[in-house]
């Protein structure tokens, strides 16, 4: 595994070590797996269709960007955890299921967001695995630790209908997973972090965010908003230009 760069940090967490990157991913290495959230594909194209005109060229340059990050980490799978979609179907699907035709060979599994409109089924036909979470060791990655949600989305007859359960601290065991879950990564937030400069300066950047049994990623989608993280007990991992800073330790 690389060490840590500018634009890369090692982070041990339930004594797995993890990458964490200023592509906006999580890279896995025992599990060679590349874990990414809150792409919102089709954002762009829903604004477009209510009369806002927001350039085509946002979809094109998140499928850019994954296709990237594929070749960077050659994973042999690709983790979405939810929001993987923004909207109902529209061009923007068109240009996933080329992007995905052209990885065909790659595993990738979806964790179903609260934006996720199409039915399991839809993704499935496209050969990704749906589920409610996956569990990898002692870690659970899901799409919101916070919010249980059941989701019935879509009109196409599905047998797959993923239902969040509600998360607490307790260890939990999965059927298919006989370890302990003692820790959860998940996305949703769209976490960011204020950085006062000097004098009124300031500025609000995408982050990680990290506590002692939750790991929070930034939205991978450059067309989202950000969530202001302001408790002082996690350690916060800013990225700013490509390059990964570290805010604050855990307290």
């Amino acid at each position: 595994m690389s060490e840590t760069t500018a634009h890369s940090i090692i982070v041990y967490f339930q004594e797995e070590e993890l990458l964490l990157s200023a592509q906006r991913v999580l890279y896995y290495p025992t599990e060679k797996t590349l874990v990414i959230s809150d792409v919102h594909l089709g954002k762009a194209g829903h604004f477009r269709r209510y009369g806002i005109p927001i350039p085509t060229k946002v979809n094109q340059d998140n499928l850019t960007r994954l296709s990237q990050v594929i070749a960077q980490f050659n994973p042999e799978r690709l983790l979405f955890l939810g929001d993987l979609f923004h909207s109902e179907t529209n061009n923007e699907w068109d240009d996933f299921e080329q992007w995905r035709r052209h990885y065909s060979s790659l595993s990738m599994t979806l964790i179903l967001g609260n934006h996720e409109l199409y039915s399991a089924q839809k993704y499935e036909d496209l050969g990704l695995q749906v589920l409610s979470h996956l569990d990898l060791k002692n870690i659970r990655f899901l799409h919101d630790k916070e919010a249980p949600i059941t989701h019935n989305h879509g009109t196409q007859s599905s047998t797959h209908t993923p239902v969040y359960k509600s998360e607490n601290d307790t260890q939990q065991i999965d059927p298919m997973n006989s370890n302990p879950i003692i820790g959860w990564i998940s996305g949703h937030l769209h976490p960011g972090i204020k950085i006062q400069g000097k004098g009124r300066q300031r500025i609000i950047l995408p982050c990680f965010v990290q506590y002692t049994a939750r790991l929070v990623l930034p939205a991978f989608g450059t067309f989202t908003g950000l969530h202001l993280i302001t408790s002082k007990t996690p350690k916060i991992i800013a990225i700013a230009e490509n390059e990964l800073i570290q805010v604050r330790q855990a307290t």
